[in-house]
């Protein structure tokens, strides 16, 4: 809504998103996960306010491009007040890539995630976690027991890359229509 209204409201919004894309979203996520705790939720709340203004930022560029667009244009001659051309022209059109962006953040939250389980201030057990499975399986190389962290680590590393290809696939997809 801010990149159709413009002006005050668009700056506002966009120098808040400016103040979050200045620190990287794991370090964000971890300072929001300290402060909070490590219940799922939390985690879960600490990932998605970091990687928010990704998406705020791609879908106001998508808005300033297409709210001057000729159909655009057409809906707001035949009478359309504001709120509809925004509502039902624009923003349903601009929100395609952050679908495909939306699925590489996924994988991205699922590897910081594991990283803050790994260092302990993400969710803890008895709740599964992978990167809590993998931090408990790497204490046991030294026992030669390398399946404990290997197993867990393998799972992200599959999971991570068949968003980043569902990713890829949406992007084809979105490109073609």
């Amino acid at each position: 809504m801010a990149g159709y209204a413009g002006g005050l409201l668009d700056d506002v919004v966009m120098r808040l998103v400016d103040l979050m894309l200045s620190f990287p979203a794991f370090i964000l996520a971890l300072a929001i996960t300290v402060m909070l705790g490590n219940e799922v939720g939390y985690v879960i709340g600490a990932l998605a306010v970091a990687y928010m203004p990704y998406f705020v930022r791609l879908t106001r560029g998508e808005v300033l491009k297409i709210r001057d667009s000729e159909y655009a244009d057409a809906a707001r001659v035949v009478g359309n007040p504001p709120w509809r051309v925004a509502l039902r022209h624009v923003f349903p059109n601009a929100v395609a890539p952050s679908l495909v962006l939306a699925s590489i953040v996924l994988g991205w939250s699922i590897l910081d995630a594991s990283a803050l389980g790994f260092l302990g201030i993400g969710i803890k057990p008895p709740t599964a976690e992978w990167g809590t499975m993998v931090s408990e399986g790497s204490r046991n190389l030294g026992s030669g027991e390398w399946w404990t962290w290997l197993f867990p680590g393998l799972t992200i590393l599959v999971v991570v890359l068949a968003f980043n290809w569902v990713g890829d696939g949406l992007r084809n997809l979105l490109r073609a229509a």
